[in-house]
């Protein structure tokens, strides 16, 4: 009865560690090094999962300062698929061709009143070190 249970126990905690799948946009973004993340590393992986959902916010264009409208990228375009899935975890900000500056914030026009606002690295990173997804 005991080795029943032991078993049962064992086959409970493989079905659910096979239930979780890597995440698809990780995937897209850095292949085969999302998987070994993902099995070997995974507080790495949590944080390129923080880092797509935790990196922007979205501003009203009239709260930003003259000097951060000028920053506003021009040869960045939104699509109405991108608009939908901003604040989702279908919106990957990679696939607009936006690389996170180590030093400033980046500002994407959304529409006429609305701004996409992308934290430098090294805000992201502080904010990970208090999320739950950082398991160090």
């Amino acid at each position: 009865m005991k080795k029943l249970i032991i078993l049962a126990g064992f086959l409970i905690s493989v079905s659910v560690s096979f239930s979780q799948t890597i995440d698809s946009r990780i995937l897209k973004n850095k292949g085969k090094e999302a998987e070994k993340m993902y099995e070997y590393n995974k507080n790495s992986y949590n944080y390129l999962l923080f880092e797509l959902d935790h990196s922007y916010e979205i501003v009203p264009k009239k709260s930003l300062s003259k000097e951060q409208r000028n920053l506003i990228k021009k040869d960045v375009y939104l699509t109405d698929a991108d608009i939908l899935n901003l604040g989702t975890s279908n919106f990957n900000f990679y696939d607009l061709g936006i690389k996170l500056s180590k030093s400033e914030r980046q500002y994407v026009q959304i529409d006429k009143e609305r701004v996409l606002v992308f934290y430098a690295i090294p805000e992201i990173t502080k904010a990970f070190t208090t999320s739950s997804l950082n398991t160090k």
